[in-house]
């Protein structure tokens, strides 16, 4: 098991009138690339068992893709390559849907996850994302 997986997931809960389509898109996209560490795949899922909820409250929803991620210092040359298409992938499907997106890492081994990077331009700043994610300056 990956130590740190990558997640890009649509914003919000109310994702109803997108979620089908999104889902499609990502199905397409994961499936019409090349990936060069790993393969993403395709999240949906939302958490209806949250005893936390109040009434009328939207349970949490998880639609977008995961992506293990290489243990440093073993990752291989251009890795950080699928990161940047997933980001680009997004900034296009929000363009799309109108959703914003979020990037972030989850902790496989602490069991936690942090939210690092917002998709919400349609060009989004892919040198943060690097420096967010820790790559070197001459990994790629």
């Amino acid at each position: 098991m990956a130590r740190h997986t990558l997640y890009a997931y649509a914003e919000g809960n109310d994702l109803n009138e997108v979620a089908a389509s999104i889902e499609s898109h990502l199905e397409r996209f994961v499936r019409d690339n090349h990936w060069r560490h790993g393969k993403p795949w395709v999240v949906n899922q939302r958490r209806t068992d949250d005893a936390s909820l109040r009434p009328g409250e939207l349970p949490h929803w998880d639609l977008g893709l995961n992506l293990d991620l290489p243990d440093p210092p073993q990752e291989p040359e251009g890795w950080f390559d699928d990161v940047e298409r997933i980001a680009m992938f997004f900034a296009d499907l929000r363009s799309a849907t109108g959703r914003n997106f979020v990037i972030g890492i989850g902790d496989n081994e602490r069991g936690f996850s942090e939210d690092l990077f917002s998709v919400d331009t349609a060009a989004p700043d892919l040198l943060l994302l690097r420096r967010i994610i820790g790559v070197g300056g001459g990994a790629s």
